[in-house]
């Protein structure tokens, strides 16, 4: 079950990066009436998003798999993982900045991930 939790997890992650690649070609959307259709237009010609949401949904089916085999007090911990790789996936296929205040929140969550699945 660990390893389909992680394997979710990283999907999604991986989904959020291609969110963000996606965004960066997009450029600036308002998302406001007078430009929802034009903006909605924007995004679908990027296949950047097209692939996040083949990413999400598989993570989502992987998710589903685990819920019925899993207590969702036991797997959802373990789900926060996806916030270490996007910090890790960020820094290295983003060159966003690794902050000493952004590792020890990582190292916070991931103490954390430990406590409550013991």
């Amino acid at each position: 079950m660990f390893r389909l939790v992680l394997m979710s997890a990283m999907m999604g992650s991986i989904g959020q990066i291609m969110m963000k690649h996606g965004s960066d070609r997009v450029g600036r959307l308002t998302l406001s009436p007078a430009t929802f259709a034009t903006d909605i237009g924007r995004i679908l010609r990027v296949p950047e998003f097209w692939m996040a949401i083949l990413l999400f949904a598989l993570s989502s089916l992987i998710w589903v798999k685990v819920l019925s085999r899993a207590d969702l007090t036991s797997a959802y911990p373990l789900n926060s993982m996806s916030y270490i790789f996007v910090f890790l996936f960020s820094a290295v296929l983003l060159n966003e900045a690794l902050t000493l205040q952004k590792i020890a929140g990582a190292l916070v969550i991931m103490v954390g991930i430990f406590i409550i699945t013991r």
